[in-house]
């Protein structure tokens, strides 16, 4: 006989049938997960150590990360109010097309595409770059 392996659900007690149950019914007992997007512990280290680098030289000041169902993005910002200067988006059901990792400029142009973070990060380390963005 085998197990089914499910969510489970932690409920308080009910009191004189009138009162709300208590607790909660997690999302796996209910819906199948979706899968979701997202950047690898190596992958994030690769970031954010070039963005510890650019921080320290005065180009960078802020970050965000968004998750998303198909894609995952990191974007870099000059000030905290601003624009994001660039974001890298990682798309896993483009890694079949060489695309896993695009690099999109802040008016939308994609500046890289590769599905190597290390030569996609590459292309923010040239110097004509950063001049540009700053």
């Amino acid at each position: 006989m085998q197990k089914e392996k499910g969510a489970i659900a932690q409920l308080g007690e009910r009191l004189h049938g009138m009162q709300e149950v208590r607790g909660s019914i997690p999302l796996g007992s209910t819906k199948k997960q979706m899968k979701q997007a997202r950047f690898e512990k190596v992958e994030l280290n690769q970031i954010l150590q070039l963005y510890g680098v650019m921080v320290s030289q005065g180009l960078w000041k802020d970050y965000s990360i968004s998750f998303l169902k198909e894609f995952v993005v990191f974007s870099v910002y000059r000030k905290n109010s601003d624009w994001a200067l660039f974001s890298i988006k990682k798309t896993p059901k483009n890694s079949k097309y060489g695309r896993l990792y695009s690099l999109v400029a802040m008016d939308g142009r994609i500046l890289k595409c590769s599905n190597d973070l290390k030569s996609t990060l590459r292309v923010l380390k040239h110097k004509e770059l950063k001049l540009n963005l700053v």
